[in-house]
């Protein structure tokens, strides 16, 4: 039987779908690897692109209930140069708070500036300064940026 559209599982009953194709996609932990009982207590789930980016959610995630997040995945998810999207398609976004439109720590690598424009220490701190306002307006929480590693940190509430 199922509640709100939800199916209820025992731990012991609950099986994983399959592991869809992620291209290169990682994710922190293996949620495809893990049991019913695991899959209730995801904690800082982190899907990773490497060399372009991560979302972390911190927290704990309950995905036996959030199901859906398992069996969409790969089209829920598209981590790009510059930039990190969580449900793409608006009409598969959840409500605030279900799935994984919920609050986020997004890390971006490779966000460097064009080469030979940040020369000194005064218009490093001025890219950053921009960097986090761009990231303000955008709604987000600007976190930290490192002009000279090209990573670009900042939190959403949801997406």
């Amino acid at each position: 039987a199922g509640v709100g559209g939800a199916e209820l599982f025992e731990d012991d009953d609950f099986v994983p779908p399959p592991r869809p194709h992620l291209g290169d996609l990682e994710l922190s932990p293996d949620v495809y690897a893990l049991t019913g009982a695991e899959l209730r207590r995801v904690r800082d789930f982190t899907i990773r692109r490497p060399n372009v980016g991560e979302v972390t959610f911190p927290g704990e995630l309950d995905l036996v209930r959030e199901r859906r997040v398992l069996d969409e995945l790969p089209t829920i998810v598209r981590l790009e140069q510059g930039e990190a999207v969580i449900y793409p398609d608006h009409a598969m976004k959840p409500a605030e708070g279900e799935g994984l439109n919920r609050p986020a720590l997004i890390t971006l690598f490779q966000c460097k500036p064009p080469p030979g424009s940040l020369t000194d220490a005064d218009s490093k701190a001025r890219y950053r300064d921009r960097i986090a306002r761009m990231t303000e307006v955008k709604g987000a929480t600007f976190v930290d940026y490192d002009c000279d590693n090209g990573i670009w940190r900042f939190r959403v509430s949801h997406f």
